[in-house]
């Protein structure tokens, strides 16, 4: 259509001074592009009002996935701090101005006026193509800045964690200090981030911040304040300075898988699980005490099996054989044989507290070689 390239042409020749309206309303309407420099926005304006042009001589809307533009800007504008929806605006700024042009132009120049709505349809397609790709461009830079975000707070959670004091830790934490690392294993059907945003939160104390990070699924960092407990377990080592949480996170791993085996859930620390983390920590005397407390018993089968659930029982009922008796629904003469049938196996008297301690020891821990660190 002849009156069509005319227009087109004549848009063409306007589109300098509509790229320097662009940039000065740009400038007065939207605060956070005051930091781009004026070449810079110019140069964008430029591409943004060619590609709106190009597509009314086509008079087809582009792709966006063909904008490589937008794609530009969003992140030449990305890495100046300007939010997406103030790039969508700044386009549409541009999209606006020329639309005008192309209106004022097609109706001075006698274009009909199916063309004036079809050139105008194709500027707002070509408006909500841009925001796509914008849209788009901007979630995936967000995307990869987060993921190296977390890569490096991985890695100097780690570093932290064996030992160091990377350069770039000691502006994350306070050198002088008391930290506490913590592990945590998340299952897969559990919001792991909720988990770990949980345990950073609480796990900070004013100005001093926990840093805690995701490594598969396990939430493992440090603390300055003891975390709220989450629903799954959390392996927790004292409280030391930057430069001892080697030692800190090598109990919290103990912690960890400790607590995993007894079913505790929550914050598990020194303090919660007491001589139990010393007595993994000697598998030689774990050994000995389950050869002598657990495996005489055990050959018994179902017998013996009811013997150590009797035992156990009396022992959480602080050696009372009544509570016992009422808590197992027995009669308490049941449950003196039991005790008595124990004594017999094992060759212990449980009424010697070095005894009991090893038969405490056995019962509440296991069998040693189903337990690793």
């Amino acid at each position: 259509m002849a009156e069509l390239d005319d227009v087109i042409a004549a848009l063409g020749d306007s589109l300098e001074s509509l790229a320097a309206e662009t940039c000065l309303r740009i400038y007065h309407e939207l605060s956070s592009y005051r930091g781009v420099e004026p070449a810079a926005l110019a140069s964008a304006v430029s591409r943004n009002l060619r590609t709106a042009l190009t597509a009314l001589r086509e008079q087809r809307v582009p792709s966006p996935a063909t904008l490589d533009g937008a794609a530009l800007t969003a992140k030449e504008r990305y890495g100046t701090g300007v939010p997406v929806e103030e790039i969508i605006r700044g386009f549409r700024i541009s999209i606006s101005l020329i639309h005008e042009r192309f209106v004022d132009l097609a109706i001075s120049m006698g274009l009909p006026v199916e063309a004036v709505v079809a050139g105008s349809r194709t500027m707002w397609g070509v408006g909500d193509a841009f925001t796509t790709r914008i849209i788009t461009t901007y979630q995936a830079l967000e995307l990869d800045t987060a993921l190296r975000d977390a890569q490096h707070r991985a890695a100097v959670v780690r570093a932290l964690l064996a030992g160091e004091t990377p350069d770039d830790a000691l502006v994350a934490i306070d050198a002088d200090g008391q930290y506490a690392a913590i592990r945590c294993e998340v299952p897969p059907a559990e919001n792991a981030e909720r988990v770990r945003r949980q345990l950073e939160s609480s796990g900070s104390r004013g100005s001093v911040r926990a840093l805690v990070v995701l490594d598969g699924g396990i939430c493992l960092g440090i603390v300055a304040a003891r975390p709220t407990d989450p629903t799954q377990a959390v392996g927790m080592g004292p409280f030391v300075r930057p430069d001892d949480l080697a030692r800190s996170d090598r109990i919290a791993r103990q912690a960890l898988r400790l607590a995993q085996r007894l079913g505790r859930r929550g914050v598990q620390s020194v303090e919660e699980l007491g001589w139990r983390l010393a007595a993994v920590s000697r598998p030689d005397v774990w050994r000995l005490y389950a050869d002598r407390f657990l495996l005489p018993v055990l050959i018994e089968g179902p017998f013996g099996e009811e013997l150590l659930d009797t035992v156990k029982a009396w022992l959480a009922c602080a050696g009372s054989i009544p509570r016992t008796a009422e808590a197992l629904t027995v009669h308490v003469n049941t449950v003196r044989y039991r005790l008595r049938r124990f004594e017999e196996l094992t060759g212990s008297d449980l009424a010697d507290p070095e005894h009991l301690m090893g038969v405490t020891w056995a019962l509440e821990l296991g069998d040693p070689d189903t337990f690793t660190l």
